[in-house]
């Protein structure tokens, strides 16, 4: 299966990063500023622009899966599930009631890594199967990740001999 990530997902992210360009560099380039202000205000420009050169990134991302292993293109970063070392689900929320958060999966072999965040189309399916792979390598997980993995109706198992199951 292939999954990436569609514009409407991250359109926001481009619009901060446009917004951060705008609000700092704007000032920086047209009004005469003390040397430290003009220094900060370029240095949050140039922020804003990686931001967007990240975002950008993300758009282009193309992430395949199948029975041996997970693929990421472009950079080629390829971890195969027999060999999964470590998995990590992380939940975010910019709101105390825990209200529009994302969750970001962190899949690792070796000194191999690679984040995927919720705004992929089939993050779901992409934590299932590592998750599965997680429960056939005998991977033990923290609390966390089981619970994030619970959210998302995966369930895990705690032993080597048993496998993940979806709801």
């Amino acid at each position: 299966m292939r999954y990436e990530y569609p514009f409407h997902a991250i359109s926001r992210d481009y619009l901060r990063a446009a917004f951060g360009f705008m609000l700092f560099a704007l000032p920086a380039a047209l009004m005469d500023l003390p040397r430290v202000s003009a220094v900060i205000f370029s240095v949050l420009a140039v922020l804003s622009l990686l931001y967007g050169f990240q975002t950008f990134r993300r758009q282009k991302t193309h992430v395949q899966i199948c029975e041996q292993g997970i693929e990421v293109a472009p950079g080629g970063i390829s971890l195969a599930w027999r060999e999964l070392t470590k998995l990590a689900l992380f939940y975010f929320c910019v709101r105390r009631d825990g209200v529009d958060g994302w969750m970001e999966l962190k899949l690792a072999s070796g000194r191999k890594s690679l984040r995927l965040d919720s705004r992929m189309q089939g993050f779901e399916e992409v934590a299932a199967r590592a998750a599965r792979a997680a429960s056939e390598n005998g991977l033990r997980l923290d609390q966390a990740t089981v619970t994030n993995l619970a959210a998302l109706g995966i369930r895990i198992s705690h032993t080597r001999d048993e496998h993940v199951h979806d709801h």
